[in-house]
């Protein structure tokens, strides 16, 4: 694989090096009884299966069914390729093949992502394209505590400190997490690669986080569709972004335009899924960080996890000039109390 590939595959989830190839690709949708995620998810699909018919959304559950579809160029037919890198033609089978490493130590370590991939010789589907997609496991616990405990990344003795204001409500996320983890295939469909080559780490880093805040976008709208209402659900999931920065997971700090979207009364979502995607894309438009921007960022954010004893060499290691760089006191300050005020605010009991 290229440098210039390598450098947004290593990235956007750099623990890939030490996963266990794992994958498993199981092409149902199990029918349920009222009210249980499996029936939740059978909706959301469907959904979005007929709005995007050229496009076969699949769910992968668990670990099973991995000799039978593996390697993806055989069970998806020939001539597959992925649609979220950009890659030269002779990359074409290098790139499948480090999706479905990816993939598999997704599914390994049960987190959520989505993939899509053109399948103009389609075996299974008949569809011109397929957006893989995997959910977090905690998401399917019917326990009311997973979503808050898994966001927050905590225990049960620290749940127990919690306010119960700020529960995320388990059938929520999942919802949400459909919506944010299908768009990515839809962005891509629509856009073109969301991730283009580069060999600057940085922006690699940055192309990760843009994606990621369009999501968050059509996500949140997303979810104000079905309850105009529910704008606590978006300050709890920013006040779990912001924490979860203590964990190095910079691509996903997306706390401010969530924090815009509830505070909002001049949005006009619409229901139909494809208005709402475009819609969420001029908005993503208007809040794209610039490279200055997420530079800034990333050196005001070092400077505060180490006042948190942080190991922001292993977070930071592909930008080890970060360190030499100067960061804006207003900025550090900014990221400082946003952090301290997410813990408190889940610390209050």
């Amino acid at each position: 694989m290229t440098a210039q590939l390598r450098v947004n595959i290593d990235n956007k989830q750099p623990l890939l090096r030490k996963g266990v190839l794992f994958i498993v690709l199981l092409f149902s949708v199990y029918s349920s009884s009222a009210n249980t995620p499996t029936q939740l998810i059978d909706k959301q699909i469907t959904l979005y299966r007929a709005a995007y018919p050229e496009i076969e959304f699949k769910l992968l559950y668990k670990m099973a069914d991995f000799d039978l579809l593996m390697p993806l160029t055989h069970s998806l037919g020939e001539d597959l390729s992925n649609v979220d890198y950009e890659h030269p033609g002779d990359l074409r089978i290098t790139l499948v093949e480090a999706q479905e490493y990816r993939i598999a130590f997704q599914l390994a370590n049960g987190n959520g992502t989505a993939t899509l991939f053109k399948t103009p010789n389609a075996r299974i589907t008949n569809k011109p394209y397929i957006c893989l997609i995997t959910l977090s496991i905690p998401l399917l616990d019917e326990a009311a505590s997973a979503a808050t405990q898994f966001m927050y990344d905590i225990g049960d003795d620290t749940f127990k400190s919690i306010p119960e204001s700020y529960y995320i409500d388990n059938q929520d996320f999942l919802a949400y997490s459909i919506d944010h983890e299908v768009f990515h295939c839809i962005d891509a469909y629509v856009n073109g690669s969301l991730y283009p080559r580069t060999l600057d780490p940085l922006k690699a880093c940055l192309d990760r986080t843009r994606a990621e805040q369009r999501t968050e976008i059509f996500a949140a709208m997303a979810h104000l569709s079905r309850q105009p209402n529910g704008k606590r659900f978006l300050k709890n999931l920013a006040t779990a972004r912001t924490v979860n920065l203590l964990s190095g997971d910079v691509e996903h700090y997306t706390s401010e335009v969530l924090y815009k979207l509830a505070a909002s009364s001049e949005l006009n979502i619409k229901g139909d899924i494809k208005a709402l995607a475009e819609e969420s894309m001029l908005y993503a438009e208007n809040k794209a960080p610039s490279y200055k921007d997420h530079q800034e960022f990333l050196v005001a954010l070092r400077t505060v996890l180490e006042g948190y004893s942080v190991d922001v060499d292993t977070i930071f290691s592909d930008y080890p000039d970060l360190s030499t760089e100067t960061p804006s006191h207003e900025k550090v300050e900014i990221l400082r109390n946003a952090i301290n005020d997410a813990l408190t605010a889940i610390h209050q009991n």
